[in-house]
């Protein structure tokens, strides 16, 4: 009786045995290949993450990689190739499929190597996978027949590190997606960035070309003498970028939108100062305000031993307080003199009361 309970017990040991081992081969996911069309690359992941990444020659646009969830059908080593309407090409250094052949589940189609390696990294294929034949090698050693295969068509990658994130932006050798921004705004959706984006620097920021790589720019907090600024900064790398139309202030056109603070500080030495708050994320800037009746004047001012003011101001002037006592201080170039020191000002107009507060760069005019 002992002995038979005995063996019932080694059976039941055995048979759970078996059907563990039968349900880890089953749902056994310890590879997985992913292969992105635009990137021209095969990803081996391992439990779910990226172990290895390859580059690979996908379809031409005349022939697609077909776009799925596949698996591992069949792996032959010195495979033949039969190409329609030819005859087949035994394995040697003339087989375009190189020395494996991973057949897909979906028939005509699969990775292999190839005897062509300037192409990989390029659509130049008939649909089927080409990678480098000492990357095969190393693929077949590790993924087996049902190893699951993902082929997907994703031109916009996100990627996140520490406090800044990128944009790569692949191809598009298919033409799927003709509006780069609703592309990218669709990506970035799905992120949870840490950090505002400058859309607007975005656009300006963005090439033509692909592929490319660029960091995402972080708005930036504008402040004008103690008001928030109507549009926003931001940073990008290590500058910061200004809205140009700051240059209106002194009423100057921009040919570009946007211009580096740096750049921006050095041309209008005197005309501005600020400072960059990098923890609080916001650029204050000062310039000579200039008040006329307590009514703040359009164009600022700037400060040079003295202050500077708009010529288009001495017109309110003349037009308020008369005819100026000494006209040939004013000239009659506008063209070449647009501003006017205050000297001049107090001169052709004795009347005229005047308060400079320096450390906050205002100037007060009255009658």
């Amino acid at each position: 009786m002992a002995e038979l309970k005995r063996a019932k017990l080694v059976f039941f040991f055995c048979f759970m045995l078996m059907i563990g081992r039968g349900v880890a081969a089953e749902t056994n996911d310890e590879w997985m290949i992913r292969i992105n069309i635009p990137a021209s690359t095969l990803e081996l992941l391992r439990y779910g993450e990226v172990w290895r990444r390859f580059p690979v020659a996908v379809g031409k646009q005349s022939t697609p990689t077909p776009l799925g969830r596949f698996t591992i059908d069949v792996i032959i080593e010195n495979p033949t190739w039969y190409p329609m309407g030819r005859s087949p090409i035994p394995p040697g250094v003339e087989n375009p499929l190189g020395r494996y052949w991973l057949g897909l589940s979906l028939k005509g189609y699969g990775i292999h190597g190839n005897n062509n390696p300037l192409s990989i990294g390029y659509p130049q294929s008939n649909g089927c996978i080409r990678m480098h034949n000492q990357d095969v090698e190393l693929l077949v050693g590790l993924v087996r027949v049902g190893t699951p295969v993902e082929i997907i068509y994703q031109t916009v990658k996100v990627d996140t590190a520490g406090d800044k994130s990128w944009l790569t932006l692949y191809p598009d050798y298919y033409q799927r997606y003709p509006r780069l921004q609703e592309e990218i705004l669709a990506a970035l959706t799905q992120k949870n960035l840490r950090y505002p984006v400058h859309w607007d620097g975005l656009w300006w920021l963005l090439e033509d070309d692909r592929p490319q790589v660029i960091e995402l720019p972080q708005e930036l907090q504008l402040v004008l003498d103690g008001k928030a600024y109507p549009e926003t900064a931001f940073l990008w790398g290590d500058q910061a970028y200004l809205p140009a139309t700051l240059n209106g202030l002194w009423g100057d056109v921009s040919a570009t939108p946007y211009i580096e603070l740096v750049e921006f500080m050095r041309t209008r030495a005197g005309q501005v100062y600020g400072v960059f708050d990098q923890q609080a994320k916001v650029i204050n800037l000062h310039t000579l305000r200039i008040y006329y009746k307590g009514w703040l004047f359009p164009q600022r001012g700037w400060f040079q031993e003295e202050p500077y003011i708009p010529r288009e101001l001495a017109q309110l002037l003349a037009r308020d307080l008369g005819p100026p006592d000494r006209p040939e201080l004013l000239g009659t170039d506008i063209a070449e003199d647009r501003w006017l020191p205050l000297s001049t000002l107090v001169a052709c107009w004795p009347k005229l009361e005047v308060n400079f507060d320096a450390g906050q760069w205002v100037l007060t005019l009255g009658p």
